[in-house]
């Protein structure tokens, strides 16, 4: 999968591009015209939501481009922006967000009425496509149907007082076995570790595909949507 930033002077184009020239992944693709493309990924928090999909990417078999965004906006909020997004010939959004401290029965709940909000039909789930971090909406707007995968970052197994994506990062430093400081907070976790260490973590990523499906499952789910 290639990643075309909506906004080539975001910090999320360069924060990919410096992940991509600092591990090698060739995720980039520059001189695309939007509206030749349907598929669009929004991610919903900070960094590194943003370095961690790129690897993700990286690794996807989803054979496209897509367009890639960070609004200023932060969490449900991205929700109210699809209508913008599907100005253009978008028909499927990729959004990733953070469970933070919410159950997921409480997640689905605030980001089924989030999408009410801009519907036009009854909300359907698409039978088959409905995962404990990982939910596929059949909806339309303005008589436009569009398809949103929505994943949920976070796991489980991980002790922490808010899910996110670090939960994900996390394991992987297990995986590798690489030692962290135990905050039960991952963001702290994550932050504890160095800037090099954090790198090696992000280059064992990319060399050790095989890990992905297990480190991120949802999300790698999520890009098999996309194709």
């Amino acid at each position: 999968m290639k990643l075309y930033p909506l906004d080539p002077s975001n910090r999320l184009a360069t924060n990919i591009a410096g992940i991509s020239k600092k591990i090698k992944i060739n995720v980039l693709i520059e001189n695309v015209n939007f509206r030749d493309l349907d598929t669009l990924v929004v991610i919903g928090d900070g960094t590194p939501d943003d370095i961690a999909f790129s690897i993700i990417a990286f690794h996807s078999e989803a054979d496209k481009i897509v367009g890639i965004v960070k609004p200023e906006i932060r969490g449900f909020g991205v929700i109210d922006l699809i209508p913008t997004y599907l100005k253009a010939n978008i028909h499927k959004i990729l959004v990733l967000l953070d469970q933070d401290d919410y159950s997921l029965s409480t997640f689905h709940e605030k980001s089924q009425k989030s999408l009410q909000k801009v519907a036009t039909s009854e909300l359907e789930i698409i039978e088959g496509k409905t995962e404990k971090r990982l939910r596929v909406y059949n909806s339309k707007y303005g008589g436009k149907e569009f398809e949103l995968i929505l994943v949920i970052n976070g796991l489980d197994e991980i002790t922490t007082d808010k899910h996110t994506i670090e939960d994900h990062l996390l394991k992987a430093a297990e995986m590798l076995s690489i030692d962290v400081e135990n905050f039960k907070n991952t963001k702290k976790d994550w932050q504890s570790i160095t800037i090099e260490r954090q790198l090696k973590i992000f280059n064992d990523l990319r060399t050790k595909g095989k890990m992905m499906g297990s480190i991120f499952p949802q999300q790698v789910k999520g890009c098999e949507y996309l194709n």
